[in-house]
């Protein structure tokens, strides 16, 4: 056993250790361009990489009733429960339409870049002035503009003009080219000033920021569907399964920007529910409105009768017997009336239904007086499918299977 020992012992030192690290000093070349390729690319990602930020808020769909359809008269609605408006306005917010209103309201179509340490960064919310484009003109897109400011009324406006120009009109999406003549332009302008240039219409103020004479800051139209692209990207998810509560978040290289969009596709949504609730309102109103002029004409006729009466019969007696009478016939004219009132209203009704696409603007049963379960509930559901109707459109085509399923069950 111990001459075996032995013979491993001399097998295991046969290991040339020298040699093995003059083979790997051999390939010194591949090794110091690997620790330099390694050092590069973390100097780039800690230190030229740019920051990426986080943003998020929440916000609460309350629910609220519809007394139009009980015995309350306030103009308050629900379409469909607390859940219902949840996924409705999560929808809505994901919707591309949606989030067009709000690129287009923000103008989040142009860029604002400074030079940052490495390179152009972008400084949304930083630049001491702020770009009003005119929507109604062409821009040229993807053509980079450079604002120096001079003095606090001041500023020069540059741009490498090429031979061929794209444009889009924020106005109508429509894109375009034009052909000018290539000139390294540059003008003075005015704070306040309308500016009509080939490649840009619009005027620029003066934000609160801090001026820097001398510092250029660079401005670029883009083009709409590809900005709409990118911040469409908001996440939207309700906080819990049963809950009201929406938490929206968005990644970006700007918190000041992200900020912003936030706000405003929160804002253009209530904008848009509130004038979709006025809407309903305004034609219950207007119906009231109708009904209660016909009523003034046949009274103002009543009126004009027994004034007639009167005048041709200078006496009036009546007995007992004639003012009991009296008393029924005016409780029958106020039942002819009502059921006038309610014949009205099926007639309008009926009109909605036979004549109209758009059933969101049905008037409400309560308004002429009508209490039969079966209308009201009737009424309540066509409403409660046009407000679906109305909802899958900002996410489904017209021609979509689910718009003829809800148009056969009304």
């Amino acid at each position: 056993m111990a001459h075996e020992d032995d013979h491993i012992s001399d097998v295991g030192s046969t290991f040339d250790f020298k040699g093995f690290v003059l083979k790997v000093i051999s390939y010194w070349p591949l090794i110091l361009v690997s620790v330099g390729v390694s050092l590069a690319v973390a100097y780039y990602n800690n230190i030229r990489k740019l920051l990426i930020y986080q943003m998020g808020n929440s916000i609460s769909i309350k629910d609220d009733q519809n007394p139009f359809f009980t015995s309350n008269t306030s103009l308050t609605f629900n379409w469909g429960g607390t859940s219902d408006k949840v996924n409705t306005a999560i929808t809505i917010l994901r919707s591309r339409s949606h989030n067009e209103e709000v690129v287009e309201e923000l103008q989040y179509y142009i860029s604002y870049q400074q030079e940052g340490e490495y390179q152009r960064v972008n400084a949304y919310g930083f630049t001491p002035f702020q770009v009003f484009a005119d929507t109604s003109a062409a821009q040229a897109i993807d053509l980079p503009i450079t604002i120096t400011f001079k003095d606090e009324e001041t500023f020069n406006l540059k741009a490498d003009v090429l031979s061929v120009i794209n444009t889009q009109n924020y106005s109508t999406k429509e894109k375009g080219s034009i052909s000018v003549e290539p000139q390294e332009f540059s003008r003075d302008f005015k704070v306040g000033q309308n500016i009509t240039l080939p490649f840009f219409s619009g005027f620029i103020a003066r934000t609160n920021q801090a001026l820097q004479p001398g510092k250029p800051f660079y401005i670029t139209f883009q083009n709409f569907d590809g900005i709409v692209s990118r911040w469409k990207g908001v996440s939207v998810n309700p906080e819990n399964q049963n809950s009201s509560v929406l938490n929206l978040s968005l990644t970006g290289d700007n918190k000041a920007q992200l900020v912003d969009y936030l706000n405003g596709t929160v804002r253009v949504l209530s904008q848009n529910m509130l004038e979709r609730k006025n809407l309903f309102a305004t034609n219950t109103i207007r119906f009231i409105d109708s009904s209660l002029a016909v009523k003034s004409r046949e009274l103002q006729l009543v009126e004009d009768e027994l004034n007639l009466f009167r005048n041709k019969n200078s006496t009036l007696d009546i007995s007992a017997e004639s003012a009991e009478i009296s008393n029924k016939l005016s409780t029958l004219d106020l039942r002819k009336e009502d059921l006038r009132r309610q014949i009205a209203y099926y007639n309008t009704l009926e009109d909605y239904l036979t004549t109209r696409n758009d059933y969101s603007s049905v008037p409400a049963p309560s308004v002429a007086g009508i209490a039969e379960g079966s209308i009201v509930s009737g009424v309540g559901r066509i409403l409660s499918l046009a407000e679906e109707r109305s909802k899958y459109q900002y996410s489904l085509k017209e021609n979509s299977p689910v718009f003829a399923d809800i148009d056969l069950s009304r």
